[in-house]
């Protein structure tokens, strides 16, 4: 059995297929360019689901597709009428337009804390969809579902209008005991239920292809489609986040920081707690909203030679930014280019560079940067519960961890021994992990990782203890600055 996963990145769609050993058969990459609106930032649904119809009959061409599984990043929603026609752009999840209405919400903090799993924020969706029923509120009314990326293309191939817990986590309106909408949290966003799209068990079978979308694609009508869920829980999965043991850190456009729970923890607000991608676990969660993000800014900005192709060229990045000593000669970088993540939740707070003097140079800005990422993901490990800091393994994936300066420097700011596979697809193989498992090629996802990770090369970063310990002043240099300048 054939299994197409579609991992759904920010400015990129993959479709990537497995067979059932977990060998990867083909690969099918298409981007999916950001919209910038003065300050909003969007994407047109239609564009992605062309981007979907071209990987899909692409990989059909050439092999059979048995079945498709769909992951992807959580939080952005537009508006979808009742034949699937998009009412509306997708608002991405770093677009804060609905801030003034989370700053409303603020004094309620503490109750949708312990709801939902989450302080109130600009990145989950529901303020985002109040956001449109109050802005664009004849396309909320004509609406039939408020559906985020994965659904919206989960409904282009199977007409289905269904979400899974995952990204329920991600709405800011699911009760994370229940697993159910609340309707106090419904009532706060002034929100409509029937808005929502039912909410299934991660894992799933959402619905399957419709003989229009295996007209338009090649593939066969009614193959199983299986919502695996968010990106970063399959990207914890792919990683081996099986029990308690295991801490990851997925470092692309921004870094998320996971463990995983059997329960709920509501202990520590800055701490996220959503649903995992294996049923009846929990991860609790922190952020970093700008790592990639941030060091790709810098390389178009200061470094353009390295930037080729829209790709950068972590090499002679790690050449250049690793001949200035650790510690930077005491430049020092806050990337909080789309404000502070989940430690904060300040959507006001900016990135600032600080201590430079004549002689500093473009080296030391480099690895100042790569120190002031780590630093923002130190304190998210900081703030996890004391058997998440201590777990035995920590391992680290995502496109930034392919630039190996910065994996060293995370190692020694942490002090402690990080692992990364030479495999980069953590997140289609936790999907692939997930959708195996559903449809019964492997009894449980640790038979079904052992398979996919199979002959998968491993690297090792061994912290250098004298670099911990003056990285200890990075991390208190760096967030002085930020309680200095906090509000932008």
């Amino acid at each position: 059995m054939n299994i197409l996963v579609l991992d759904i990145g920010t400015t990129s769609m993959r479709g990537i297929l497995y067979d059932q050993d977990g060998n990867e058969l083909c690969q099918v990459s298409r981007l999916t360019p950001l919209i910038f609106i003065d300050n909003y930032i969007e994407q047109d649904p239609l564009v992605l689901k062309d981007r979907l119809t071209e990987i899909v009959r692409e990989t059909a061409a050439s092999f059979t597709v048995d079945a498709i599984s769909v992951t992807a990043f959580r939080s952005a929603p537009a508006l979808i009428d009742k034949d699937g026609k998009p009412l509306s752009n997708f608002i991405m999840w770093q677009d804060t337009r609905n801030k003034e209405i989370c700053e409303q919400l603020e004094p309620m903090n503490p109750e949708i804390h312990q709801t939902v799993g989450a302080r109130v924020n600009t990145v989950f969706t529901a303020a985002k969809i109040s956001w449109f029923k109050e802005h664009l509120a004849d396309a909320y009314r004509k609406a039939c579902k408020a559906l985020v990326v994965p659904d919206y293309l989960i409904n282009v191939m199977t007409g289905a209008f269904t979400s899974e817990t995952t990204y329920g986590s991600r709405t800011g309106v699911m009760n994370i005991h229940t697993l159910q909408y609340d309707e106090k949290m419904l009532r706060l966003y002034d929100l409509d239920l029937e808005k929502l799209p039912e909410l299934r068990e991660t894992g799933s079978i959402a619905g399957m292809t419709t003989a229009a979308f295996a007209e338009t694609t090649g593939v066969r009508a009614g193959i199983p489609v299986i919502t695996t869920g968010g990106d970063q829980q399959n990207s914890a999965l792919g990683l081996g986040e099986l029990d308690h043991s295991s801490l990851v850190i997925n470092c692309g456009t921004g870094s998320f920081i996971i463990s995983l729970a059997d329960q709920p923890y509501l202990d520590n607000p800055a701490i996220i707690c959503n649903t995992s991608a294996i049923p009846g676990k929990y991860v609790l969660e922190a952020n970093v909203l700008a790592s990639a993000a941030a060091l790709n800014w810098l390389l178009k900005e200061i470094f353009p030679e390295l930037w080729q192709d829209g790709h950068p060229d972590f090499g002679r990045f790690h050449a250049i930014a690793g001949t200035s000593a650790p510690g930077a000669n005491g430049v020092r970088i806050v990337p909080l280019f789309q404000g502070c993540g989940s430690r904060d939740w300040n959507p006001n707070a900016r990135a600032s560079f600080t201590h430079l003097s004549l002689g500093s140079t473009r080296a030391d800005l480099g690895r100042a940067m790569l120190e002031g990422i780590a630093a923002e993901i130190v304190r998210s490990v900081k703030a996890l519960p004391a058997q998440s800091r201590d777990a035995a393994r920590i391992c680290i994936g995502g496109g930034l961890t392919k630039c190996e300066l910065f994996d060293q420097i995370l190692a020694d700011m942490l002090g402690k021994t990080l692992i990364r596979y030479d495999d980069a697809q953590a997140t289609a193989i936790g999907s692939f992990i997930s959708a195996s498992v559903t449809l019964g090629l492997y009894p449980d996802y640790r038979s079904a990782f052992t398979a996919a990770r199979s002959g998968a090369k491993v690297y090792t970063y061994t912290p250098d203890m004298q670099n911990f310990s003056l990285y200890q002043d990075v991390v208190k240099d760096t967030e002085a600055v930020y309680e200095a300048l906090k509000n932008g």
